[in-house]
């Protein structure tokens, strides 16, 4: 019996050894597994941060680089330089909106604070990116909305969209929203230079005027952490007896209607309740101007919005239609000296603009105050006769 129990134990011995390796093979397994799933990971976690900073390296060169209109491209960069919410007024629109107003002089007479977004020959198509932008910034009580970019003929749409456009996107932080914007308002086959803007500007890699004047600019204002001017681009020229005022074919047609719809619906979904449609003040004659605008107006008072067509108010205002328009477009400097306190009057009395401000905000807007004061005499000292400008 004695030997018939070391065999038995001999036996039990060898079979807990046998059952014994399939165990230790698997935990050998499961740690060879963990450890290549270790690995996946850190190089998942390497090609992520490679990632993120290829996006910060291109983010970084296409803000030195992607420079088309040095001014108006710091107008867009200086918006993002204001504190956040402490913007009474937006006015968002074309060239119109920076020359025809003077957002300092706004805040010395008013005492509220303005700013216009805006790019030359903007159209209503890139508006509602306008629209988010502003209020992803600021809390406006009211926006101004200046309503040239959807009158375009198709011709000039053609002619004129894709300077604008990207005036406006390529200075835009990257973003989703900036992403999803290009979607919206660029057609499929030609949103690439938009997505990637280094595509059009690699000649910049050289240098030149262009990016030593946005390179200076952008310094500028970060030395003193805003823009004294804000946008407003002065214009010292004027009209005289023999200048053409054109007859223009505008007409708010099917694309330009649904522009203002989509910009409308896009201001009901952000739940902004003032926004006025305005016409600034031109020369240029609208062929059956009145009826175009009685359409524009029906269509957005049926949104709860407000229209005001300022070409019908020049007298009011004071402007002479020579001296104070520098083309058929635009005022210059003389005018809008004078159209600025009108329009702050007309908005003080229709809208609530009764902000309080941080002292470092009132701060910034009296200096701003104070150089534009001093700025203009200079502007109206060197406005040329009708001789130098002919």
């Amino acid at each position: 019996s004695r030997g018939l129990g070391d065999v038995y134990k001999r036996q039990i011995l060898m079979n807990s050894r046998r059952n014994s390796v399939p165990g230790a093979e698997r935990f050998r397994q499961q740690g060879v597994t963990m450890k290549a799933n270790h690995s996946k990971q850190k190089n998942a976690l390497r090609v992520i941060a490679f990632l993120l900073v290829a996006v910060l390296i291109y983010g970084a060169l296409s803000r030195i680089l992607a420079v088309n209109d040095p001014t108006e491209q710091q107008y867009i960069r200086s918006f993002h330089q204001e504190p956040k919410n402490s913007i009474d007024v937006m006015i968002l629109g074309a060239s119109e909106t920076f020359t025809d107003y003077c957002a300092p002089l706004a805040w010395q007479h008013a005492g509220f604070t303005s700013y216009p977004l805006a790019v030359s020959a903007a159209q209503g198509t890139i508006y509602p990116s306008m629209l988010r932008e502003a209020a992803r910034c600021q809390s406006p009580s009211v926006y101004i909305v200046e309503v040239n970019g959807f009158l375009y003929t198709a011709d000039e749409r053609e002619q004129l969209a894709d300077a604008a456009q990207h005036k406006w996107f390529d200075t835009l932080p990257l973003s989703a929203e900036k992403i999803a914007a290009i979607r919206e308002s660029i057609p499929a086959g030609e949103r690439s230079a938009y997505y990637l803007p280094m595509l059009k500007y690699h000649e910049n890699w050289k240098g030149g005027a262009l990016l030593r004047e946005s390179l200076q600019q952008q310094k500028a204002i970060r030395s003193v952490g805003y823009s004294y001017t804000k946008p407003f681009l002065s214009l010292s020229s004027f009209l005289i007896e023999t200048d053409e005022i054109p007859v223009r074919q505008q007409e708010l047609d099917a694309f330009n209607e649904q522009s203002l719809r989509t910009f409308c619906e896009t201001a009901k979904a952000l739940g902004l309740e003032n926004v006025l449609f305005a016409r600034f003040p031109h020369r240029t004659v609208i062929e059956n101007g009145d009826a175009v605008f009685a359409k524009l107006e029906a269509i957005v008072q049926a949104y709860g919005y407000d229209f005001v067509n300022f070409d019908t108010q020049l007298d009011d205002i004071g402007l002479d239609p020579l001296m104070d328009f520098a083309n058929a477009e635009h005022l210059n400097v003389l005018g809008a000296e004078k159209f600025t306190p009108y329009l702050a009057d007309y908005l003080r009395a229709h809208y609530n603009l009764r902000a309080a401000h941080s002292d470092a905000v009132t701060a910034e807007w009296n200096n701003c105050a104070a150089f534009t004061a001093q700025m203009l005499p200079c502007l109206l000292y060197t406005s040329p006769s009708p001789r130098d400008r002919g």
